[in-house]
């Protein structure tokens, strides 16, 4: 079998190593260029993200690169975007799958031999199954069904960054949260120094592309300090250290996707259900869809074993679509979020047992 792999960020690569795994030959076809190094900020892989990594034989070597170098106190841990997706990557093609750059999906068809799949250059590629591991904005989502419904804009706007030379208060690798009368801040310190952290603020209305780019650095730190003036120093202080670049971006969700496959195509990750940041859940929850799905094809005829992947998760990842948007809700709120979750960080999938 040859599987098509649209998209080259967590679910992409993830889905690669898994289906590898089974002896299935895999083309990983990635829209931007192999140079493009905007892979956003970090990440907290949750308990149950590591466990999926286990299974790939990978979590070792996603703990090295984290930010202490190890799992966090809250068994997260923190790990750069861009260094899960370059670990990701090298694991993919050390284990025997091509990865393509500049190859943006826009059409695909089954025939009677498989899938087709067409690229804004012009080139096709055919294969035996088409994995849209795409994103929210997923093409392969639409592709599968035209009336599939879109992300849906949660009012709040991102933020984030890498300080240096400050400090803040808690242990290595473990998620801080201050609450502030306007807005809502997270970090983890390395305890040597290096600050990782988030903002998110309320924010009524999606903004266009162009008011985000009118966003700039020193209005966004403007815009920052203000609404955290009431939090304690450091807040400040850690704003003040970043030396990244800061940009804001709409948070979004998808849940209640109706159809996750058709023929020889099939989504997953946030082409099929995407949570807010909040939950800390959409990396991990991707790598599980990649070890479940790999599971299936293994144990079950192709079509059947999408049918059975889609049974086997849509309960599961829906639910934790619906937690993040009541995190979410409880930021622009000011309430606590509802529910235990030990449900969702305990979650383990047994490799060895059948579908």
């Amino acid at each position: 079998m040859h599987a098509l792999v649209i998209g080259g960020g967590v679910a992409g690569p993830a889905t690669a190593v898994a289906l590898r795994s089974i002896g299935v030959d895999v083309t990983v076809c990635e829209a931007r260029p192999a140079e493009d190094k905007d892979a956003g900020l970090w990440v907290m892989v949750a308990p149950n993200g590591l466990a999926a990594l286990d299974v790939l034989g990978l979590e070792e070597t996603v703990l090295r690169e984290s930010l202490a170098g190890a799992v966090g106190p809250s068994g997260f841990a923190p790990m750069r975007r861009a260094g899960l997706y370059r670990l990701l990557r090298e694991a993919a093609a050390a284990r025997g799958a091509r990865i393509e750059h500049d190859r943006k999906l826009i059409a695909a068809e089954t025939t009677a031999d498989g899938v087709v799949a067409r690229f804004a250059d012009g080139s096709a590629l055919a294969g035996d199954l088409l994995v849209g591991c795409d994103g929210i904005h997923s093409r392969t989502r639409s592709i599968i069904d035209p009336a599939a419904p879109t992300a849906r804009y949660v009012p709040l706007l991102n933020l984030g960054g890498f300080a240096s030379g400050v400090e803040a208060p808690g242990e290595a690798a473990q998620l801080q949260f201050v609450r502030s009368p306007k807005g809502f801040f997270g970090y983890a310190g390395s305890g040597a120094g290096e600050v990782w952290w988030f903002a998110n603020l309320p924010w009524g209305a999606e903004p266009s592309r162009a008011e985000l780019a009118a966003m700039d650095r020193a209005w966004l730190t403007e815009r920052l300090l203000d609404t955290f003036a009431e939090a304690p120093g450091y807040v400040a202080d850690v704003i003040r250290a970043t030396y990244t670049d800061l940009y804001a971006l709409p948070t979004h969700d998808l849940g209640g996707v109706p159809t996750w496959s058709r023929d020889d195509m099939v989504i997953l990750g946030d082409a099929a259900h995407a949570t807010t940041p909040t939950s800390g859940q959409g990396s991990s929850m991707a790598i599980e869809d990649a070890v479940v799905l790999a599971k299936c094809l293994r144990d079950l005829p192709r079509r059947q074993a999408l049918a059975r992947y889609e049974e086997l998760r849509r309960e599961r990842v829906e639910g934790i679509v619906a937690l993040g948007a009541r995190a979410s809700a409880a930021k622009l709120n000011d309430a606590a979020p509802d529910g235990g979750l030990d449900w969702v960080l305990d979650y383990r999938i047994d490799w060895a047992a059948r579908v």
